[in-house]
């Protein structure tokens, strides 16, 4: 009785009532396996999900408190700048006031004889400021002074100190002088401007000079500007009962706050952007690795199942042979002698296109490099594969010119085309096509491959060269394999400075261009 064992057929060796036991042991194994695998993935999209959410909760707060500080820093930054307009506006008015007093001192009155005018200021024991403007009969010059009736220390009123005695004093000497010589809004408005300036703020500004609290007296504001956000000082009283006080506005000062910011907002956008992208790389890095899992879970169930097979079929071959005399029955010796042989060599395969994957890992191994002609390599190739291959199987090879060579290492060159041969012809219908074109072109040796196979869907594509891929069936063995060949293959033509490159429809087939540059 004869049963299939993968692609071949072997007589049975096994006693019948061992083939349940051996049934049940497969059996065992192989759900073993299926569970192992199961609660792996179980076990591994647990912690991905545990992974994902920490992470990104862990980058939400990142931005939350990113967020948090600049709204913080922008009212820190817009208080700094309400304190500057507040300083320079005092300021403005105390400049004012100097250069009035200035004025009067430099004026003359034509005809007058020269004098003085003194202000007298007595401060009392609850520092009450009170003052009396006593003039003499004639004044061309006037002399402005502050006394401490317990000292009789004198101060200069126009640059007072930031005390309350002070502000009080300054307050009066503004009132008095102001009749004399009244304030001109416009000017201390200019005089504030140029100290904003100075501080950085070029936002446009007005001041107001108001009586009491609804009373407008003057105002720098024209009559055709209507401004919008504003930013005002503190009223700053001018006389001893504030009853007449000067307010000064900084129109939009967010402009101005963002812009002192600059670089904080710069910097903060830039780690935002950055901790974004590696967010984003993590995550994907997390989904590759999930599908490099995968696939190498498929490539061990591969592995296990192409290697099971030839070791099977070979011990069951032997073993009949050592159970059954077939001394007599040469055509069965032979038989099981060539089934073992194919076996052997099929098993010898797999090994050594498990150890390319080692050689290819060794980024220190010499290729051997000669020059010589591609065609009679492709020819020898294409015999081997239509010896082998079960399937109609039709190649057709140009050579332009027909003696075209190639610098290369000629071992590894022939693993390469056999790989993408290989490729074509497992990937196909039940007939294959394959054009093999070699060409010289200006920028080295080309050579396309092209069949007429499945094909393969764009989304998979550009990973087909990645070591253990494979394009996702799941754990199905209709096409034997490990996923190694394409990147070996890409592997092999890098190291020659070459590239490949794929083009390919689903259902119509594909064509692999290899380029290799020649010899310098």
């Amino acid at each position: 009785m004869v049963y299939p064992f993968g692609q071949y057929k072997y007589r049975q060796t096994t006693p019948t009532f061992m083939l349940p036991l051996c049934n049940l042991l497969l059996f065992s194994v192989t759900t073993g396996m299926n569970g192992d695998k199961s609660v792996y993935l179980c076990n591994m999209k647990l912690q991905m999900r545990l992974i994902l959410i920490f992470v990104s909760l862990s980058v939400l707060g990142i931005f939350f408190f990113q967020g948090y500080w600049l709204w913080n820093s922008y009212n820190i930054e817009k208080q700094q700048i309400g304190r500057i307009i507040n300083e320079t506006l005092q300021q403005a008015i105390n400049e004012d006031l100097t250069n009035r007093m200035e004025k009067m001192k430099n004026d003359t009155t034509a005809g007058a004889p020269h004098g003085e005018v003194e202000f007298n200021f007595s401060m009392d024991s609850t520092s009450h400021a009170a003052s009396q403007q006593t003039p003499r009969r004639y004044y061309s010059r006037t002399r402005l002074q502050l006394f401490n009736e317990s000292d009789s220390s004198v101060f200069q009123a126009y640059k007072p100190e930031n005390t309350p005695m002070m502000r009080m004093a300054f307050k009066g000497i503004w009132q008095a002088i102001n009749g004399l010589s009244p304030v001109d809004i416009e000017k201390v408005d200019s005089l504030w401007s140029t100290l904003l300036k100075a501080e950085g703020i070029h936002n446009a500004h007005f001041i107001d000079f108001t009586l009491g609290k609804d009373t407008l007296l003057a105002s720098s504001l024209s009559d055709d500007q209507n401004p919008g956000n504003l930013l005002p000082t503190q009223k700053i009283g001018v006389n001893t009962d504030d009853s007449i006080a000067m307010r000064g506005f900084i129109i939009a000062p967010e402009e101005t706050v963002i812009k002192r910011m600059g670089p904080l907002f710069l910097a903060s956008f830039l780690l935002i952007i950055i901790t974004t992208a590696c967010y984003i790389y993590l995550i994907r890095t997390i989904l590759r690795q999930k599908t490099i899992a995968q696939i190498k879970n498929d490539f061990v169930n591969n592995m296990t199942h192409e290697l099971k097979t030839p070791i099977t079929i070979t011990y069951s071959a032997i073993d009949a042979m050592q159970t059954f005399n077939f001394v007599e029955q040469k055509e069965t010796r032979e038989e099981y002698f060539t089934l073992c042989r194919q076996q052997l060599k099929h098993l010898s395969g797999l090994v050594e296109k498990i150890l390319s994957m080692a050689v290819d890992e060794r980024k220190n191994f010499r290729l051997l490099k000669e020059t010589f002609r591609i065609k009679p390599v492709i020819e020898s190739l294409t015999l081997q594969f239509k010896l082998k291959t079960e399937k109609p199987v039709s190649f057709e090879i140009t050579c332009e010119p027909e003696d075209v060579t190639v610098y290369a290492d000629k071992l590894h060159f022939t693993n390469v085309i056999s790989n993408m041969l290989d490729n074509s012809i497992k990937y196909s219908g039940k007939s294959v096509h394959i054009s093999i074109r070699a060409v010289r072109t200006e920028k080295g040796i080309q050579i396309d491959l092209a069949d007429n196979g499945i094909g393969i869907p764009s989304s998979q594509s550009g990973r087909i060269f990645e070591r253990f891929y494979r394009v996702p069936k799941g754990n199905i063995h209709d096409v034997k394999g490990f996923g190694l060949g394409l990147s070996y293959v890409k592997d092999i033509i890098e190291r020659h400075n070459g590239s490949i490159s794929v083009e390919s429809r689903e259902k119509e087939g594909s064509t692999f261009t290899i380029l290799i540059p020649e010899k310098k």
